[in-house]
């Protein structure tokens, strides 16, 4: 499978039981379906975005891709929190595409929502 930003090779990478596939050139992160949740549940799941941030804004300006899977083209996912972050997402295998540095930027913005209600939680 190759990646449909830069199109080099994935690497397939294993966090705990859940295998994602990674990048070998700018190492943007594609998800199948439900691994990006399944990664989300994970203590240091972020450590497997391990790509420059400033690369991964280049290539986030790559607009006209399609699914490494299926070949449909990916529309853009806005996710708005402290950090807006734009993934792609397939709508036929409803996998995503993560560039290098916002899945990282994900996490940080699901640590900083579950710290946040830790604390509202305590002013009751």
């Amino acid at each position: 499978m190759d990646c449909p930003k830069c199109t080099h090779e994935f690497e397939v990478i294993k966090f705990n039981d859940v295998e994602i596939d990674r990048c070998t050139g700018c190492f943007g992160i594609w998800f199948d379906e439900l691994e990006q949740d399944d990664l989300r549940r994970l203590q240091g799941a972020a450590d497997v975005d391990v790509g420059d941030e400033f690369v991964g804004a280049k290539y986030n300006k790559v607009r006209d891709v399609r699914c490494p899977r299926c070949n449909a083209p990916l529309f853009h996912v806005l996710h708005k929190g402290s950090t807006d972050i734009t993934f792609e997402r397939c709508s036929d295998c409803r996998g995503s595409f993560f560039d290098a540095g916002e899945f990282r930027d994900y996490m940080d913005e699901e640590l900083f929502e579950e710290f946040k209600a830790l604390f509202d939680g305590l002013d009751e």
